[in-house]
């Protein structure tokens, strides 16, 4: 069964969904969680949107955690920075602010405005730092950015 436990809160469809957080929802899919405030989850299995205005759309063991944070899809993706977002992939994760990950696996973006899209093990680290694809690159510095290949590290300022 559903529940909804948050004032104003609304659960529709599904299995062993909750909301929790006020003005919360979450509609179809099993065992997903809406904690925060005004934080939604729609489908899929497993989710949790935590943060107040968070939000996860599909997947399987996903987690938004920051405030106006959001994942689509995947699985075991985590959005923990204000305003970041985290689309597909696999254990992936965005903890920067306004940060971004888009598919691969286990891909970070870390740094500020940082972003992180396809491939696998690439650590966006420096402020407006970014890795497009590759495997176990890293661009740590500001500014910095790695277009593909593997073991590769921009340092920058």
């Amino acid at each position: 069964s559903n529940e909804a436990f948050g004032k104003y809160s609304s659960s529709t469809g599904g299995v062993g969904n909750n909301a929790t957080g006020l003005k919360s929802f979450v509609s179809g899919g099993q065992s997903n969680q809406a904690f925060g405030e005004y934080s939604s989850n729609i489908g899929g299995a497993n989710n949790d949107a935590i943060g107040r205005y968070s939000s996860v759309s599909g997947g399987h063991k996903n987690i938004a955690s920051g405030y106006l944070s959001s994942i689509t899809g995947g699985q075991s993706n985590e959005a923990f920075g204000k305003y970041s977002s985290s689309t597909g992939g696999v254990g992936n994760n965005a903890t920067g602010l306004k940060s971004f990950v888009s598919g691969g696996q286990s891909n970070q973006a870390f740094g500020e405005y940082s972003s992180n899209i396809g491939g696998a093990n690439n650590d966006a680290i420096g402020r407006y730092s970014s890795v497009s694809g590759g495997h176990k690159n890293i661009a740590s510095g500001y500014l910095s950015s790695i277009t593909g290949g593997q073991s590769n590290e921009a340092f920058g300022k």
